[in-house]
């Protein structure tokens, strides 16, 4: 019994002093200055070229699974309305023009400065035409945007034998280094609840009917560029 108090008494002491201890380094750390946030490096893009979508039917057959030459996604190809490329294309232009503050250069210049260095260059990659073509127009970036799907719903906004399906991928393109800044992709086939609950709010926010394939598109893209970089 008379071993037992000291080792009571250590006991005590030892946890005086490592409670003591721990509120000194807990009242040190609380004085320290907060980490930095990371820098993140200045994009240094003033002025933009958007070039016209084009549909990735030109180069395969639908039905097929290709992958993207400038980010290696793979989309899965299916019929593109006729007017798609330049529907899509304006809708683009807008949300670019609302977003940013860039000077915008139109997609038909860009056009014809693309089609130059293809016939001059048969074999140059897709992102190296991107590059030649901003380089050309002393432009900081290009977006560029192709079309896997763009499918009309066979029905009503009520009911529908075939929904529309949109498949598109947009990138941006920094012309100095040829650095890939960003990508967006949409790949979409529109459900209904039944079969996707999961898809409520979309749903809702799309007004709760079967869409056309521009408003579905339409709704795409602005989802799509909602993470664009440039502000």
């Amino acid at each position: 019994m008379l071993e037992t108090k000291p080792a009571i008494r250590r006991f005590f002491l030892v946890s005086v002093i490592l409670a003591t201890a721990t509120l000194f380094v807990l009242g040190c750390a609380s004085t320290l200055p907060a980490p930095a946030p990371e820098t993140i490096p200045a994009l240094n893009i003033k002025s933009v070229v958007v070039l016209p979508f084009n549909k990735s039917t030109e180069r395969c057959e639908n039905g097929m699974s290709v992958r993207c030459p400038v980010c290696g996604a793979i989309f899965q190809t299916g019929p593109v309305a006729i007017g798609a490329e330049s529907f899509m294309t304006e809708q683009l232009v807008a949300l670019v023009t609302e977003k940013t503050g860039c000077t915008l250069i139109p997609p038909g210049t860009a056009e014809g400065v693309r089609s130059r260095i293809l016939a001059g260059e048969l074999q140059i990659s897709e992102r190296g035409l991107l590059v030649g073509t901003g380089k050309e127009l002393r432009a900081d970036a290009v977006i560029n945007g192709t079309i896997y799907r763009f499918q009309q719903r066979m029905g009503t906004s009520l009911s529908v034998d075939k929904p529309a399906s949109v498949a598109f991928g947009i990138h941006l393109i920094r012309v100095a280094d040829s650095r890939l800044i960003w990508v967006g992709h949409f790949d979409e086939t529109q459900q209904s609840l039944s079969e996707n609950l999961f898809k409520l709010a979309s749903f809702i926010k799309r007004g709760g009917g079967w869409l056309t394939v521009e408003e579905l598109a339409t709704f795409g893209l602005r989802e799509t560029m909602a993470t664009f970089p440039l502000h």
